[in-house]
């Protein structure tokens, strides 16, 4: 059996959490936290198997911090738990520790799929409703992604970054082929659209 807390400051969607979870004699649901003080706590009292972990929780522990807590923890693996895809924070979350990256709209199955595999080991385990290829970019490319979506376009992004426009149009059409895109203009568009 698999030991989960189940971790969000929405007792409706917790509620929900808990019930499509322990469905079935898989997983177990040990405790339920809605604050990250809280979580932490009962995390280091109970320690689960897996932390079903919301995002965005009251509390004094922000929730970078309380993922690098609840990895020192022994054998204790992190899913986070969104309820919106921000695509740009997604691989963050897995490079700080968090074993996978699901939304509260996945299916149930999907997200009982996604607990089991990051149980078995699994690591960078994704929504499947996320944009494909994302986890193949490096933080140096997200970080230019988030440059070439703020104001001034292409050339105040260049001038940002210390590239000429022309340094910054090769990374960029290495982009547009990484993400299987058509243009620099589809490639910045996209990146608006997954919150760079």
């Amino acid at each position: 059996m698999i030991r989960l807390l189940v971790v969000d400051d929405h007792p409706p969607t917790r509620e929900q959490a808990v019930k499509d979870l322990s469905n079935g004699d898989l997983i177990e649901v040990i405790g339920e936290a809605e604050t990250s003080d809280e979580c932490f706590k009962m995390a280091k009292a109970l320690l689960p198997d897996i932390v079903l972990l919301d995002l965005h929780l009251p509390g004094l522990i922000t929730t970078p911090d309380l993922l690098k807590r609840l990895n020192a923890l022994k054998n204790v693996k992190v899913v986070i738990y969104a309820s919106q895809s921000k695509a740009s924070e997604v691989q963050d979350f897995l490079d700080a520790g968090a074993a996978a990256y699901i939304l509260k709209t996945d299916p149930a199955a999907l997200i009982r799929m996604s607990v089991l595999m990051v149980y078995k080991g699994n690591q960078n385990v994704v929504s499947p409703s996320l944009p494909k290829n994302l986890l193949r970019l490096s933080g140096q490319e997200r970080g230019i992604l988030k440059q070439i979506t703020k104001r001034g376009g292409l050339p105040k992004a260049a001038d940002r970054m210390g590239l000429t426009e022309y340094d910054l149009n090769q990374l960029l059409f290495h982009l547009v082929e990484k993400l299987e895109l058509e243009s620099i203009d589809e490639l910045t568009k996209w990146a608006k659209r997954n919150g760079f």
